[in-house]
């Protein structure tokens, strides 16, 4: 059996369609004994606007309002952050910050506050229509993103890629790729989810495991990865999100 202690990726209320608040997944971490937690809504294209149309971010700059642990469990201030076009950009990457004007993007002020970083392929126009040497650039960049830990789900799009290359560029970034429990929800995603995992282990690329939990009763739960995993025989060592620890030495942080 293998040993995650940190669930990087999991969202709240603020996502605007997940059920469950910070303290109840926090709640259900400490109960299932794991050590953290990554608090992961999205920016994007998801991200809840306020009634003048206007985005709703200020909860996400509001760091002081939580402590850094909940119910003995560490809760990592992040985001999973929307990958907008096929140069990797991210979300609201050019678009100024109206309370910091003539200074840094929307967002670049979010993710220079942020813990831990999840870039995923969500949507953008044209985004299934890419050739696969597009789709792989576009991984690339996003991993080439300083501000990026985790490529998020890079399967579950269904865009054909080159997995190696883009194993070989995490690896060498220090970055992770996601197998993400929630990917195997979409059935044709999991063959190449499986193809991905072994590529990670032929070319010693970390990964994290996740729930990509949107309520408290998904928090900390893998069994459908942890049993691909054990069917190709991955190797413990590589899973970057065994302990709190082995994340940030990999990411060169201190939580």
């Amino acid at each position: 059996m293998y040993q995650v202690k940190v669930d990087p990726h999991t969202h709240t209320l603020y996502s605007g369609h997940a059920f469950s608040t910070i303290g109840e997944n926090a709640a259900e971490a400490a109960r299932l004994g794991l050590d953290g937690i990554g608090m992961t809504d999205h920016f994007g294209i998801m991200t809840p606007r306020k009634a003048d149309g206007n985005l709703d971010f200020g909860p996400l700059l509001n760091n002081e309002a939580l402590p850094p642990n909940v119910y003995g469990v560490r809760v990592l201030q992040g985001i999973e952050i929307d990958i907008m076009d096929f140069h990797g950009e991210l979300a609201f990457w050019r678009e100024k910050d109206p309370f910091r004007p003539g200074g840094m993007t929307i967002g670049e002020r979010l993710l220079r506050t942020r813990e831990i970083v999840i870039a995923s392929l969500h949507f953008f126009p044209g985004c299934q229509d890419g050739s696969e040497a597009e789709n792989t650039g576009m991984y690339i960049a996003a991993l080439e993103n300083p501000f990026v830990d985790i490529l998020g789900h890079p399967c579950r799009p269904g865009i054909a890629f080159d997995q190696r290359a883009v194993v070989r560029a995490a690896r060498d970034n220090r970055k992770c790729l996601e197998l993400n429990e929630h990917t195997f929800d979409t059935p044709d995603a999991v063959p190449h989810c499986r193809e991905l995992a072994v590529c990670c282990a032929e070319e010693g690329c970390p990964v994290a495991v996740s729930s990509d939990a949107h309520s408290a009763w998904m928090v900390g739960r893998f069994p459908r990865v942890f049993a691909m995993l054990e069917e190709i025989g991955f190797p413990q060592e590589l899973i970057a999100n065994e302990s709190l620890d082995k994340l940030a030495k990999l990411r060169g942080k201190n939580w």
